[in-house]
């Protein structure tokens, strides 16, 4: 029977091996720091290995044993956290992917942004300090110096926007457009503000308006072209037959 390893020795030798594993994971090609790590690490085991070999303290069969079965929870536990971190990344992205905005929301955004611009302001708190400002100087709004869409820019929102119209109908786009203007009512915006404000919701209004008006007229220029394709129908059919009875 193999004698059992004194506990000390035994602690010593697994807390030099696991190190060393440790110390081989973390190496990296080209990094001085890494490599010199694994090395003093290996070294310190040889040596406490060879030490304890020499005081015949256990077999070599002992010392493989516990090499495998250290090497073998090392693995283990370095497949579970790998898979924990897996899972973990996964459900960040799926966290990241749910917090993302709609597309709806994304256009609402760009649009509201687009207003914003016209209005001369950047955001709500802006807005509100401006007619704060205005109030209490009792003098004509001074204009916010906004930060300057790069034309790169301006090209990439009207873009999105444009593409977002395209892929959905007249109606979806305007309902989005009179929620942002409704929003933006809210705002303590100045008289100045609030008059532009509602040249452009008239605006879109009158658009809406044009936009029923003509597909109102194409549905009864649909009708109509059914109706009178079903009459020539009916009166070439009459002519055939008359036709008939006149060669008879």
């Amino acid at each position: 029977m193999n004698p059992v390893l004194e506990k000390d020795r035994e602690t010593q030798l697994k807390t030099s091996y696991l190190t060393f594993l440790q110390a081989h994971e973390k190496e990296k090609p080209q990094d001085i720091d890494s490599m010199l790590a694994r090395v003093n690490a290996e070294n310190d085991y040889v040596m406490l290995k060879s030490n304890t070999l020499k005081e015949k303290q256990f077999t070599p069969d002992q010392l493989k044993g516990m090499e495998n079965e250290l090497s073998h929870q090392f693995q283990a536990r370095k497949q579970a956290q790998e898979k924990d971190r897996f899972q973990e990344d996964y459900k960040q992205e799926v966290l990241e992917v749910m917090q993302q905005p709609s597309e709806e929301t994304q256009y609402k955004q760009l649009f509201k942004q687009s207003l914003l611009a016209q209005l001369g302001i950047s955001d709500e708190k802006d807005s509100s300090k401006e007619a704060k400002k205005e109030a209490e100087s009792e003098k004509a709004p001074v204009e916010k110096q906004l930060k300057q869409e790069t034309p790169q820019e301006k090209e990439q929102r009207l873009a999105k926007m444009k593409e977002f119209e395209q892929k959905h109908s007249f109606d979806k786009v305007y309902k989005l457009k009179k929620e942002v203007l409704e929003e933006l009512k809210e705002l303590n915006l100045t008289d100045s503000q609030r008059e532009k404000l509602t040249k452009l919701e008239k605006a879109l209004d009158t658009e809406k308006e044009d936009h029923d008006k003509q597909k109102k007229e194409e549905k009864s220029q649909n009708g109509f072209t059914k109706f009178f394709a079903r009459n020539n129908g009916a009166l070439s059919l009459k002519k055939r037959k008359e036709e008939q009875e006149i060669e008879r």
